[in-house]
Parts: structure tokens; sequence; C-alpha cells
């Protein structure tokens, strides 16, 4: 029997869709200028392929032990068939197998969301790296994503220097998170989200009781227009970011 193409990594997964959007061929202030358009485009397309491949991997191995795994039930089933007809047949055989497969879907499940946050990290990351800004990802030190433009320059000057950390959603942590962001005492620490439900409680929670900023889509932010801590993805990379950046080369940390 032929294996399961295993599925690709998710830094491989964003750099194939990323290439199949021509994202390589952006020039840079393009890329800062649309961030927040391309970032869903590579968002949605990262998720179209991570779906190709968790179809090729797991249909053929969830049918295999369906039908391996419970001889009896297929036989029985089959049987049903040449008296009943296909479709009875298939009817029992799969109301049979319900809680397995039941069982067998939560787990691809879990691992599509144990993925989801990694992959929305890689996005980001290789977006940045296209608006062509210098950072360092996943400082454990600081227990932030990522530091700009380096660990060695936040160390020196932590007035202009921007700490992030990435969360796919705000159901679950960032109360945590917030309170760990906080004790970096820093004045452009942002949490940045994918969230499409960012309610008031999260933007008092983060950016009014705490020296927080938040970075969302744009269209989220369209809901908080004149919230000063409250940025667009696009706000945040064509102008935050290239404001700092300045002030990085300026003093010689970049």
């Amino acid at each position: 029997m032929t294996r399961a193409r295993r599925i690709p990594t998710s830094e491989t997964i964003v750099r194939e869709a990323a290439l199949s959007l021509g994202l390589h061929n952006l020039p840079a202030m393009d890329v800062r200028a649309g961030f927040d358009e391309l970032l869903s485009e590579l968002n949605a397309t990262t998720f179209a392929l991570y779906e190709q491949y968790e179809e090729e991997q797991h249909a053929p191995d969830i049918a295999q032990r369906m039908i391996s795994g419970h001889p009896s039930r297929v036989d029985t089933a089959e049987m049903i068939s040449k008296r009943e007809g296909f479709r009875r047949g298939a009817f029992v055989l799969l109301k049979s197998l319900y809680p397995d497969l039941r069982s067998a879907f939560l787990s691809v499940s879990q691992g599509r969301k144990s993925r989801g946050g990694t992959s929305f990290e890689e996005q980001f990351a290789l977006l940045l790296e296209s608006a062509g800004y210098s950072f360092k990802p996943q400082d454990q030190r600081y227990r932030t994503d990522f530091v700009f433009p380096s660990e060695k320059a936040f160390d020196k000057n932590r007035v202009i220097c921007v700490v992030a950390s990435l969360k796919r959603t705000l159901r679950e942590r960032w109360q945590e998170v917030v309170a760990e962001l906080t004790q970096l005492a820093a004045p452009n620490v942002y949490l940045v989200t994918a969230d499409e439900k960012v309610t008031k409680g999260h933007v008092k929670g983060i950016c009014d009781d705490h020296p927080l900023h938040l970075v969302v889509w744009d269209e989220v932010k369209h809901k908080y227009p004149s919230h000063p801590r409250v940025l667009g993805f696009t706000e945040f990379a064509q102008d935050r970011l290239a404001q700092l950046e300045t002030q990085w080369k300026n003093a010689g940390l970049s």
C-alpha cells in the first residue's frame, strides 16, 4: 500500500503560498502599503494548501483504518449491499462507524488548530521579510514572538525598539500574554492578532488598562477609528514600523 504523503511544515506551506501569489516579486514598499490585503490573501492561500495536503494524508489513512479495523462491520455491510443494494449497505456501515469517524476527524481538527498559531506567525514573518524590516523571531528571553530590529538593539535602547507578540485569536490566554508584555516596561509593545471578533473589552484590557498596542485587521480597526493604541495591519507596517525604522538607523541600531 502506498504511504500517505506527510503534511509539510507550516513554514514550507506558507512559502509555497507566497510563491503562488508572487509575493517575492513585490517591492518592499508595495508590501508595506498593501500589508493587510496581502496578509489576508496569504492566510487564505495557506489554508487552502494545508487542506489539500491534509486530505492527501488523512483521506486514504482514515479510510484504510476504518476498513481494516472493523472487518465484521464491513462484512455485514457487504452482505446487506448484496441483498438490499449498495446505498443501504453504505448507510449501515457509515452509521456503525460514526464514533470512530468522529474520533478520527476530531484528531484531524486538533492537528489543524495546533498549527494555526504557528502558521500565522510564519505568514506575518514572511511579509515582514518582504517588507524589508529587520527583526529577530521567537525571543524566548522576553517571551515575545518578534523583536525589532534585534535583541541586541532592544537591550541598548528599548524606547525606540519594538516587541510584538502574536495571538491568532483572543479567546485564550490573552490576559496572561498582556501581563507578560507589560513587564517589559517599553513604550512600543504590540499584541498582534488575526482575530476578527475584537471586542471593546479586549481593547480596554489591552490598550486602556495597560500601556500596550493592539494590531488588528484594517477592517477591525475601522470599529475603533479614534483609539490611538489600536492599529490596523497596514498602519503598523507602512507607518509605525517605518517611523521607528528611521530612528533605529539614526541611532545605529540597524
